[in-house]
């Protein structure tokens, strides 16, 4: 028997209408179940993290069509590589960015799409300082898988003989345990250091613990208007003209002038982690990476992390952040789901897991909350929810401009007011 043309009409719409109700029982309204593809995604951490982590088989498990290709990258020379990968149109369709580079990346990376996660929740999932760096202009432009801050690393065993029960929580108790803990020969050379702080070539991350103490002290870094570096300039307190930039500077390389009570540190002492591993100075400040650096070359080392002291107990406490964020590439072919693989790889469960593997602290308020109690990551997660940032266009050259701005201090080749002067003028020649 012929089907006329109206039985066909029906037939073949009743169906559509079984295959669209079965992918809407199947998958709700969103489509992207059915994407079909591969994700190319770039990272810092090891391959096999993603090759056996259980967060990929169930990420396969509910978009089995698409594939994910993870190619593990080394920090040096990371942004020259991406850019020459995003201009040949060979880039990834997920990679991280530096939490200071939106700004210079706003034509290459994709916001992230409203229906898949509300302001409302960005904020309140992540630490302030992600709302800070990643929504610009009105929209989510990355999400951070973890957020680092500076800590206080002290050695259990030099405070014990030196009758100091706890960690300086302040600047000014800090200030007096260094001069106890710092150690001298008969000739008056330091033996052992207070702490592994003061200059700049031989401390690791120095430009971070100078900028650190100047947003602690309210040093304005840039102005608001024109976005030019502005952290000498003095400002009236009580009547007087004060300069936080000047102050913080100071503060800091006193502890590599010979002519000051607090001097503890030169670079007859080599690298400050190593020196801390090594049992050459009391105290130092830095990241949680350097957790398992130290244990792995001193492992019997009895050293501790506690908060990094601030100016006043009982503040409001500032910390410094560092981290990275995962961002989608405009060339990509699926962006949607290479941002519900973010939002996957960032979601509560799977972010616990993954912390674990990698030893780094959350980005997430309620992982931060679940990692409190680690004795390693819990200051460093507890930090997250204070650390603060400011728009850097270069964080290379601003961390290469500021250790040369101490190190000029501390070799007596300049002023501090001297210094910071010539680090503004350079900033603001190098954005030109």
């Amino acid at each position: 028997m012929e089907l006329t043309k109206t039985k066909l009409f029906y037939f073949g719409a009743a169906i559509v209408l079984i295959i669209a109700g079965y992918l809407i029982y199947r998958y709700g309204f969103d489509p992207t179940p059915l994407a079909r593809g591969a994700i190319k995604v770039w990272g810092f951490e090891d391959e096999n993290i993603y090759k056996y982590s259980s967060f990929i088989k169930d990420f396969n498990a509910r978009y089995p069509r698409i594939n994910i290709d993870y190619i593990r990258k080394s920090p040096q020379n990371y942004e020259r590589e991406l850019l020459n990968a995003l201009a040949s149109g060979q880039g990834p369709d997920v990679f991280p960015i530096y939490h200071t580079w939106v700004s210079n990346y706003q034509d290459k990376i994709v916001p992230l799409p409203g229906d898949l996660m509300s302001f409302k929740d960005y904020y309140d999932i992540f630490v302030d300082v992600a709302s800070q760096d990643f929504v610009v202009d009105g929209s989510i432009w990355a999400v951070p898988f973890y957020v680092d801050t500076l800590a206080l690393y002290w050695n259990k065993d030099f405070f014990n003989a030196a009758g100091i029960a706890q960690p300086p929580a302040t600047w000014d108790k800090f200030l007096e345990a260094v001069k106890i803990l710092t150690l001298r020969d008969a000739n008056g050379n330091i033996v052992r250091a207070g702490t592994a702080m003061g200059a700049g070539a031989n401390v690791d991350h120095a430009s971070d613990i100078l900028l650190l103490l100047m947003l602690q002290n309210g040093t304005t870094m840039l102005d608001s208007q024109t976005g030019k570096a502005i952290f000498n300039q003095s400002r009236l307190e009580s009547g007087q003209n004060y300069n936080p930039g000047e102050d913080a500077l100071r503060f800091y390389t006193d502890f590599a002038n010979s002519q000051k009570e607090v001097y503890t540190w030169n670079s007859l002492l080599g690298n400050s982690t190593d020196a801390f591993s090594a049992g050459r100075a009391a105290t130092m400040i830095n990241y949680s990476s350097a957790a398992s650096e130290i244990s792995q070359k001193t492992p019997y080392l009895n050293f501790a992390i506690a908060p990094v002291p601030q100016i006043k107990e009982g503040g409001v406490a500032v910390n410094y952040a560092d981290y990275w964020g995962e961002a989608v590439w405009t060339g990509s072919k699926n962006q949607r789901v290479a941002w519900l693989f973010v939002l996957w790889q960032t979601s509560s469960d799977v972010q616990k897991s993954l912390l674990q593997m990698v030893k780094k602290p959350a980005s997430r308020r309620d992982v931060i909350t679940w990692q409190k109690g680690d004795p390693v990551l819990g200051v460093f997660a507890s930090q997250a929810l204070s650390a603060r940032s400011w728009p850097q266009f270069d964080h290379v050259a601003i961390s290469n401009i500021f250790t040369q701005m101490i190190d000029s201090v501390v070799m007596g080749q300049a002023t501090t007011v001297e210094a910071l002067g010539r680090a503004v003028n350079q900033l603001n020649a190098f954005r030109k």
